[in-house]
Order: structure tokens, then C-alpha cells, then sequence
């Protein structure tokens, strides 16, 4: 008993460890593109396919530093992105998985490591939320202007 005493002891003395992720729950997919349900997230991939987009939600595309010719799709909360000036998005964060459907991720460091966009850093999202999705005139989901993050 008195080991698991100091073992315990030990655990909250020590110093606080900078940012790293939870490792995703056993049997979840951990595939760069794809979310932890094992659908694929990459623009390339899913950009003929119907994409249910909640009333509220926009299509974004994401940056991924493992993926670099790649954006990776996800609906955001378009209260949550910045307006033509870069100004007026509310603090937080709500979005979905376009792949596998589940919905309500109310944190950006949850939702990242949902769609395993392995961060090195804690996550901000305007960082990694680059660009609006469009459908071309043939139906294809695009990348279209730029998110103006500002400060």
C-alpha cells in the first residue's frame, strides 16, 4: 500500500508537461486524412460526394502539417468564422466530422483529435482553418477564398 502511496504522490508533484494530444481510444483509426471512424477526409477524395451540411454550418478546408497537399474537410459553425473583414467570429469552436457524421465537437483540440490532425502545439484554429469549400460549376467541392483570421 505505502508504494501506491508515493506512486500517487509522485503523479501530482510532478511539473506540468506541455501540450500533447489524448492517444485516440483502442481500435480507432490514426491515419493521417482520415478521422478516427477510418472515413476519409481529404478534399481529393470526398469532393464529388453529397456532404450534409447542417442549417448554421459552412464546409472549411484544413491544413494538416503531415499532409501538406491536402486539405482535409470539416463543417464549421459559421458563427465561428471571421466575416469578409476578418472581424465579429465568436470565441470557440463547433464543428462536425463530414466523414463518419458525428457532430457537436465543442473544442478545436477535441475535433482535432477526432480527424488526427497531429498537432505539436495546442491548436488554434485559425491557424488550420484555411479556406471556404465551394461546389464548381461541375458540382466538386473546391477550395475557394481564404479565411481572413485577424490577431
Amino acid at each position: 500500500e505505502e508504494e501506491e502511496e508515493e506512486e500517487e504522490g509522485s503523479e501530482s508533484s510532478s511539473p506540468p508537461v506541455s501540450y500533447q494530444m489524448k492517444p485516440p481510444p483502442e481500435g480507432c483509426c490514426t491515419t493521417d486524412g482520415f478521422c478516427q471512424a477510418g472515413k476519409d477526409l481529404r478534399l481529393i477524395s470526398i469532393s464529388n460526394e453529397h456532404i450534409e451540411v447542417p442549417s448554421g454550418f459552412l464546409l472549411v478546408g484544413i491544413k494538416s502539417p503531415n499532409l501538406p497537399d491536402h486539405l482535409l474537410v470539416c463543417a464549421v459553425d459559421k458563427r465561428f468564422l471571421p466575416d469578409d473583414n476578418g472581424r465579429n467570429a465568436l470565441l470557440g469552436f463547433s464543428g462536425n466530422c463530414v466523414g463518419c457524421g458525428k457532430k457537436g465537437f465543442c473544442y478545436f483540440t477535441e475535433f482535432s483529435n477526432h480527424i488526427n490532425l497531429k498537432l505539436t502545439t495546442q491548436p488554434k484554429k485559425q491557424k488550420h482553418l484555411k479556406y471556404y469549400l465551394v461546389r464548381n460549376a461541375q458540382g466538386a467541392l473546391t477550395k475557394g477564398s481564404v479565411i481572413c483570421w485577424k490577431g
